[in-house]
């Protein structure tokens, strides 16, 4: 897979505004909170009153444009045509407009030097990676008797607000990360972090032929390429894979697992059940994908 290492201002401030607004307590920053969370809610309320119910597609859609639409407006109109079905008052229109731009400032404010100390903080990763992604995907590859993922991708190096944090985007062939300078945890490096965003970046064709809804594929994807990635990354002696640290990962790679499940009781061991069954009877990748769905209680279309 090749990548493309990209910076952006808008992608950086619109991931920091999610951060605040999702996962507050977590960011340690006060003066950040401060500043930022004030914003960051009255981008919150607007995605909300756009789409009650898909906010957080709106936030993951509208983070993945930021690095590929200067203009603000275009940016709004966009994440408008692409998710919102009938007719959108202008004012709401308007109301979006203003606080992306309201967050972005609060962010340079902030982060006057994001752009200037990018090259420094992403080279760690963009080392690591030289290192250990041929091999990651190889073996990835290898475990999963799959080849659907895609050739090329983008990845977009953000501020860090969490320690380490990032996310996929599917549909945008492009993930971001938080370029963080060391590793928050040392049991999972944060090469293995990207390996698993990168694998989740299957191909239009892989991801219709499944017959999943976008939604239903934004939680399965994720989940499903866990245990993967930390098999391959085992391999590697980049890390363990085991019921321990793949609960390490749930908690702190901000994975969405359901809600009637327990982390340490029943996900995850039901996880590496499933895993384990797949090493044994080595199923094509799609069946394996829908027999974990099945699992999950999430049915094709």
């Amino acid at each position: 897979m090749h990548l493309q290492w990209t910076k952006s201002y808008s992608t950086s401030a619109l991931h920091a505004a999610e951060c605040c607004w999702r996962f507050r307590a977590q960011v340690l920053d006060e003066n950040l909170r401060a500043k930022l969370g004030p914003c960051a809610d009255s981008l919150g309320t607007c995605l909300e009153d756009l789409d009650a119910l898909s906010t957080l597609r709106l936030w993951d859609t509208i983070v993945a444009l930021g690095s590929r639409i200067e203009s603000n407006s275009a940016l709004a109109n966009q994440l408008l045509s692409d998710h919102i079905d009938g007719f959108v008052e202008q004012s709401l229109a308007q109301r979006l407009v203003g606080a992306i731009t309201d967050v972005e400032a609060a962010f340079k404010l902030q982060f006057p030097k994001y752009i200037e100390q990018f090259d420094y903080r992403i080279k760690p990763l963009q080392e690591q990676w030289v290192g250990y992604g041929g091999g990651f995907m190889a073996h990835l590859r290898r475990l999963t008797r799959s080849d659907h993922l895609v050739r090329e991708a983008s990845v977009v190096g953000v501020q860090p607000i969490l320690g380490g944090a990032g996310r996929s985007h599917c549909e945008h062939q492009s993930i971001h990360i938080e370029a963080v300078l060391t590793n928050p945890l040392a049991e999972l490096p944060e090469v293995v972090r990207l390996g698993w965003l990168l694998s989740q970046l299957h191909t239009v064709a892989f991801r219709s032929e499944l017959g999943f809804t976008p939604d239903t594929l934004r939680h399965l994807i994720p989940l499903a390429m866990l245990v993967p990635s930390l098999a391959a990354a085992e391999v590697l002696e980049l890390t363990k894979c085991n019921e321990s640290i793949a609960e390490l990962a749930v908690e702190n790679w901000h994975i969405a697992i359901p809600t009637n499940r327990d982390v340490s009781t029943d996900f995850v061991p039901m996880l590496m059940d499933w895993w384990e069954l797949c090493l044994k009877s080595k199923p094509e990748w799609s069946v394996a994908l829908k027999a974990l769905a099945h699992r999950l209680g999430l049915y094709p279309v």
